[in-house]
């Protein structure tokens, strides 16, 4: 009796290569860009909830299908709106070249322009919207995070350790100083118009930022 005839196994074939994922036309970018705008504006004026997709597309034209393909959704375009505005508040303070020759003079120019940018009605309107919604979306609350106060801290601590390797002499490592120095000024100046609408004038501005460099920078 002969033995069964076994198949001759098939040769190994290599792995399709993967696909690669699709490259947006520039006509996409502009497509994204338009609803990244558009989501921002209506989120900022009426909060998440207040804001539907359908809303979002009539304005800006296109289609929810652009939605899901560019962000994955509501959350996911909620998520990108927090990131480009977060960049787009910054970008004003890393775009400033401050003093190289006084370092109370470039940290006097670090915190007007920061507050110039930060004080304006849409920040603040952006700023209630993350709060308002970082327990449901923590993901926007940590872009928010490592995208502004964390950004503008590493901004001033690079430029802080630019002045000490040039020689002056500073009153805590740059990090620390520069962490301080946004605590005080900054964001005590943001919190304080945020929670009450009150602005400080120009000589209150000035007098806290005088006494943060001063706490800051060592006397020579």
């Amino acid at each position: 009796m002969k033995a069964p005839r076994t198949s001759t196994p098939p040769a190994h074939q290599p792995p399709a290569p993967a696909d690669k994922p699709a490259r947006i036309t520039r006509r996409g970018e502009a497509k994204r860009a338009a609803i990244l705008d558009t989501a921002a504006a209506l989120f900022l004026a009426r909060g998440y909830d207040g804001v539907s997709l359908d809303e979002i597309v009539k304005v800006c034209g296109g289609s929810k299908t652009n939605v899901y393909s560019y962000f994955g959704g509501k959350d996911g375009l909620f998520t990108a709106v927090v990131e480009a505005l977060c960049d787009r508040f910054v970008a004003s303070v890393e775009t400033l070249e401050p003093s190289r020759s006084s370092t109370a003079d470039g940290l006097r120019d670090l915190a007007l322009r920061s507050l110039e940018s930060l004080l304006e009605e849409s920040h603040l309107a952006f700023l209630r919207l993350v709060v308002a919604e970082a327990r449901r979306f923590p993901e926007a609350g940590r872009a928010w995070y490592a995208r502004g106060p964390m950004a503008t801290c590493q901004y001033i601590a690079a430029y802080l350790s630019r002045q000490q390797a040039a020689g002056v002499k500073l009153n805590a490592a740059p990090a620390g100083a520069a962490q301080l120095f946004h605590s005080m000024v900054i964001a005590g100046i943001l919190h304080r118009t945020l929670a009450t609408g009150e602005r400080p004038d120009a000589a209150q501005i000035d007098s806290l930022v005088t006494a943060a460099i001063d706490l800051i920078v060592a006397r020579p």
